[in-house]
């Protein structure tokens, strides 16, 4: 075999390596995008007489709820005296009759 045939061969090899990778990064791509696709033609199905179609949406916790749990984090924050930014880990403590059943 010939210099000129190796650096034949091994550029086709190259190249077909390549190709090949880059189809499998365009598959990759395809599949990430197929919920945002699907979930589009969804949305162009529904009328808009559904409830989803007006805009209003429902808020997933009551903000009552929210409130209590925001003060108790910073009653725990202030109490622990944890640093700004920092993870806050509440121990649970365990009662005597917990502990000797």
């Amino acid at each position: 075999m010939e210099f000129r045939d190796a650096l034949s061969i091994t550029a086709l090899g190259m190249s077909v390596v390549f190709a090949g990778l880059i189809l499998t990064a365009l598959l990759i791509v395809a599949i990430n995008r197929l919920p945002a696709l699907s979930r589009g033609l969804r949305r162009r199905g529904e009328t808009s007489d559904s409830p989803h179609a007006t805009g209003a949406a429902e808020p997933l916790l009551d903000p009552e709820v929210v409130t209590v749990i925001a003060t108790v984090l910073e009653i725990e924050h202030r109490l622990h005296h944890a640093e700004h930014g920092k993870r806050l880990t509440i121990a649970r403590q365990v009662s005597q009759q917990e502990g000797r059943g």
